[in-house]
Formats: structure tokens, C-alpha cells, sequence
């Protein structure tokens, strides 16, 4: 089964490429997959689902980019952009990416993704070379397919406990670096989370593996809230589309926006948290 990158072009004519990876719908669930398993909703339902795509206000209030909402339908619902009927696929799509980087000549390619999303944007990053700049909100280390029930573990696994550990640990694969070791130029990371994001201490260990091991730059973002994993991107819509905006600069906030505990550690301030 061939892979192929699906979603939403919106082309301006830039030299810059923003490619923005979809979430968790809010309607997909346990309930929602058991449905789909027993055939009650229908294929066509559910990729018309992935055509609701998040964070479309960005390329509305920035025209001088241009942007692919790249779509997760995979496994008959999600894939997390890594694996399609109990197969990784995640080097197929990047090598896909990599090639329409190419052909449209783009100087400049940042990856934006939250939860589910922000584990497809730091796989391919890892494996796309064009890529400049990663930035992700309270990305899915964990690939937390649980909610889906026993349904899920059909739809995204097959029922194969071996495959299932693949994938849920697929962040502790030393093989998932290779290709940095060819790269003369590595991305930038920049990964928003809290204190709260049940994914907090996976998100720092990562963080920390790329600066250690890798010798990546690395930055990561915190919100000292007590907001849980949704509602750190939920509530404070703007300053997320803030960062994202920002993304051309070298740091993608401004100085009274966070605190820097140190080179590559930040901490939201007043004003980062009122940015509703």
C-alpha cells in the first residue's frame, strides 16, 4: 500500500512552508471507535472528519507563507502519523514530504503539530533534512491510543501486543535518530507543554536526549498552570498562534513573554498566561 501525503494546500507563492499536523478530534473516542469497527460509521465519514483541520486561523492572519494541513486518516481513523494497518509508514511519508519540499523550491519548512500531531512533526523532522524548525504543544510521546478501548487496539494495532510496543516506545529506538548523523544541519526544537501535561516528564526526557546525545538545539516552553494536557492549547489559543507566527524569528516569543531559566529552559509569564 503506497503512502501518500493528503490534506490541505493553501499556496501564496512563498519560499516558506509551514506544515501543520492534525490532533485528536474532540468527538473521537472509546465510543466513536467501537462504531467504526462494527461498520455503524462509515469510511467516508470518518475522512470527512480529517477534513476539519485545526489551527486554520494561521494561515488566515499570515498570508506570506504557505501552509499543508497534513491529514492523520490512517488504521481506518488514526495513525499518529507513524504506523497504517500494523505497519510503520512514518519513512515513507517523510521521504513524500521531503520530495514536495523539493519541487516547490521551499528556502525555508517548519513542522507545527499538537499532541498526536506533535509526534508526526518530530518524526519527520528527524527524517526530513529540509526541514528548519520544529514546534510542537504537549506533543503525544506516549502515543496514548488507551481512550480508544479494545477497538483501538484493533483498528491501530491489530490486536498485535508486539507491534503495540513498537509503537509506544518508538521514541526510545536509538535507529529513530540514524539520519541526523547525515545531516550537516539539524532542526530547531521548540516543545510547549505544563506542569500538568501528562506527557510533562516524557516531553523533558526528550528534550534532553536531543541536546545530550544529539547535540540537537532544543527548547522547551512551560506553562506553570494547573491546565491539564487539552486546555494548555485550548485556553490560550493566542499565544499559541503567537508562536507560531513567530516561528521566522530566532526565538519565536518575546522577552516579557517567558522567563529563561537557563539557554533552552523557559517559563511562561504573566502576560504568556493572559494571552487568551
Amino acid at each position: 500500500m503506497t503512502v501518500r501525503l493528503q490534506g490541505k494546500y493553501i499556496k501564496n507563492n512563498s519560499n516558506t512552508l509551514v506544515v501543520i499536523f492534525q490532533g485528536v478530534f474532540t468527538k473521537t473516542n472509546e465510543a466513536y471507535a467501537d462504531k467504526v469497527v462494527r461498520g455503524e460509521i462509515s469510511e467516508q465519514t470518518v475522512k470527512n472528519l480529517h477534513g476539519y483541520y485545526h489551527f486554520m486561523k494561521v494561515s488566515e492572519r499570515n498570508p506570506t507563507r504557505d501552509y499543508f494541513y497534513l491529514e492523520d486518516y490512517y488504521s481506518n481513523l488514526y495513525g499518529w502519523y507513524l504506523f497504517d494497518h500494523e505497519r510503520f509508514i512514518y519513512e515513507e511519508l517523510s521521504s513524500q514530504l521531503s520530495q514536495f519540499i523539493q519541487k516547490h523550491h521551499y528556502k525555508h519548512v517548519y513542522l507545527v503539530g499538537s499532541s498526536k500531531g506533535g509526534v508526526g512533526a518530530i518524526i519527520l523532522a528527524l527524517h526530513c533534512p529540509e526541514v528548519e524548525k520544529v514546534f510542537t504543544m504537549v506533543p503525544d510521546l506516549k502515543i496514548s491510543t488507551d481512550t480508544f478501548g479494545a477497538s483501538g487496539r484493533s483498528l491501530f494495532f491489530n490486536n498485535d501486543p508486539v507491534f503495540e510496543k513498537q509503537v509506544k516506545t518508538i521514541f526510545e529506538n536509538k535507529a529513530l535518530f540514524n539520519e541526523l548523523d547525515k545531516r550537516d544541519e539539524t532542526p530547531a526544537f521548540f516543545f510547549f507543554t505544563g506542569v500538568r501535561d501528562y506527557g510533562f516528564k516524557a516531553i523533558t526526557s526528550f528534550h534532553r536526549k536531543l541536546q545530550e546525545e544529539y547535540q540537537v538545539e532544543s527548547h522547551i516552553l512551560v506553562m506553570p498552570t494547573p491546565e491539564p494536557h487539552s486546555p494548555l492549547i485550548k485556553n490560550h489559543p493566542n499565544l499559541m498562534n503567537h508562536l507560531i507566527q513567530n516561528l521566522d524569528k530566532e526565538l519565536p516569543w518575546e522577552e516579557d513573554e517567558f522567563t529563561s531559566v537557563s539557554s533552552f529552559s523557559h517559563i511562561a509569564t504573566y502576560k504568556a498566561i493572559g494571552m487568551k
